[in-house]
């Protein structure tokens, strides 16, 4: 029996069916927070208890929040699997090279597979940021769309109508291209200020765009470790001028871990106030953050303990997968666990799951029936081998991967 029969076999001795019906009670298994075993009992789309089993037995399987995979690029995944960028700024330069040919049913298989893949890792919900230029039009968007529409409910997908490096929102053209990204199903918008000629005023440009559509936002913002370059304070400021606390998302700000520590302190507050989620992406900034030909000196990544003691909220994402900015990764929340773990120090069980679990620090009563099994018999065990073979329950019912081809 190869690995993945024993996972169905050992699912259903959990209580999981080999089929779409619902669950109703997940049995002896782990839980992150707390030593033993525990049954967890699910009441239509919610989970109704969780108690103490009354059975003996090793553990077989370790129950999680299903996962929330904060930041990909769905439409460039697979696109470039054996690049090797030298720098952020040449990945940008063989991303905009590459988008002129490529076709929506292209980004649509790509999309496809990496959704498949979050699915299988025990992901329940995902962001995608998804490219809006003047070259590649509404193709991006309308693939990753298609894609998501192939997985149905197997997967929650919201996309981002993303101002990449040749889309500045200052431009009306370009805000026109990502309003009628929203009107054909985007539900945020993006961009990255620090590739256009004027990086605060594009960003105010984004911002009013959004308040005009009623959408949130989510920057690819200070992704660089040029603390003169800094410019997250200006953006929150902004926002809040603008009275969009709680609707904005910075992505990266790599920047704030090279400020003095009285000046990222007193950004990390405003954050906090202005209700803006931090979305941090461990494998991408560790990789390409103070790349060059010497050993890195810096890690690359924000100050997530700080942010998580100033009470900000902080969120993980895979980011690129086997593209022009990463050659590596496989949308595997949990990997960014453990290279978060590696590279920020964030160890404490309930700081990691809350980052990546859309703010689900374990499983609790009344949380909505979203969890993932995985065979591990703790979650330091999950961290240190990231097993195949998981399960994911979603609104209480099993969840198959859907098909990649």
């Amino acid at each position: 029996m190869d690995d993945r029969a024993d996972a169905a076999a050992d699912a259903i001795d959990a209580g999981v069916g080999d089929d779409a019906a619902a669950v109703r009670t997940l049995r002896g298994v782990a839980l992150a927070d707390r030593a033993g075993r525990f049954d967890i009992e699910l009441r239509d789309t919610l989970i109704a208890d969780v108690r103490p089993t009354a059975e003996s037995g090793d553990v077989r399987w370790l129950a999680l929040p299903a996962f929330v995979n904060f930041h990909t690029h769905a439409d460039r995944a697979f696109a470039a699997p054996s690049q090797r960028p030298a720098s952020f700024g040449q990945a940008v330069s063989a991303a905009k090279a590459a988008r002129s040919t490529t076709t929506a049913e292209d980004i649509r298989g790509r999309a496809r597979r990496l959704f498949a893949r979050a699915v299988q890792h025990g992901t329940a919900a995902i962001r995608t940021h998804t490219d809006v230029d003047p070259v590649t039009g509404l193709r991006a968007i309308e693939g990753v769309l298609a894609a998501a529409a192939d997985v149905g409910e197997a997967l929650d997908v919201e996309t981002v109508a993303f101002a990449d490096a040749a889309a500045d929102p200052a431009q009306p053209g370009v805000r026109a291209l990502l309003t009628e990204a929203v009107g054909i199903g985007a539900t945020v918008l993006g961009a990255v200020p620090a590739l256009y000629a004027e990086p605060v005023a594009s960003a105010i440009a984004l911002l009013e765009l959004a308040a005009t559509l009623n959408v949130d936002v989510d920057f690819h913002l200070d992704e660089h470790l040029d603390p003169s370059l800094s410019v997250v304070e200006r953006v929150i400021d902004a926002a809040r001028e603008r009275r969009l606390d709680g609707r904005v998302t910075v992505s990266h700000a790599c920047a704030l871990a090279t400020l003095e520590p009285d000046a990222a302190s007193r950004i990390l507050d405003k954050m906090a106030h202005a209700r803006i989620v931090l979305s941090v992406q461990p494998a991408l900034n560790l990789y390409l953050q103070d790349r060059g030909e010497a050993t890195p000196r810096r890690r690359g990544l924000a100050p997530v303990l700080e942010a998580i003691r100033a009470g900000v909220a902080v969120r993980f994402g895979s980011d690129n997968v086997r593209d022009w900015f990463f050659p590596l990764g496989d949308a595997d929340p949990l990997e960014e666990c453990y290279l978060a773990m590696l590279g920020a120090h964030v160890e404490r069980a309930e700081q990691l799951l809350s980052a990546a679990c859309g703010g689900r620090a374990g499983v609790a009563a009344g949380d909505r029936a979203d969890v993932v099994l995985i065979p591990a018999s703790s979650f330091d065990d999950a961290l240190a081998r990231r097993p195949d073979g998981r399960v994911l329950v979603k609104a209480g019912r099993r969840v198959r991967a859907p098909s990649s081809g």
